[in-house]
């Protein structure tokens, strides 16, 4: 009895673990999804580009700097990949605080305008 038993809890571990894997496979694989493109006002601070959209969505661009320097100050259009990171966690008492940050990998940079017109100023 107690073979079976644990026979049992082994093999139930095994699919549990299966299960888990398969779910960060698939969920690795959505980052790996078709490109996207976004358009706005192109900024460099604090060591950063920065893309400020028409409704007011920071974006930290993740780029060759020769890529993007060329266009800052500018209304530009970018293909490439969306994601959201957690920044900014701190320890403040026994609570921790975080924002999310989207993130932008560029793939391409279209030249739409030579100044801004959407999303002029950033708040982070």
């Amino acid at each position: 009895m107690e073979d079976f038993v644990r026979k049992t809890l082994l093999i139930s571990l095994v699919l549990v673990f299966s299960t888990l894997w398969l779910q960060a496979q698939a969920m690795g694989q959505g980052d790996q999804s078709s490109p996207t493109t976004i358009q706005g006002c192109l900024k460099y601070r604090n060591g950063h580009f920065w893309l400020t959209d028409s409704s007011g969505k920071v974006y930290q661009l993740q780029s060759e700097y020769n890529q993007l320097q060329k266009h800052n100050g500018h209304e530009v259009e970018l293909t490439g990949m969306e994601s959201v990171r957690t920044v900014g966690t701190t320890q403040q008492g026994n609570a921790s605080t975080s924002r999310e940050q989207h993130v932008f990998k560029v793939k391409t940079v279209k030249h739409v305008a030579d100044s801004c017109t959407t999303g002029g100023s950033m708040s982070h």
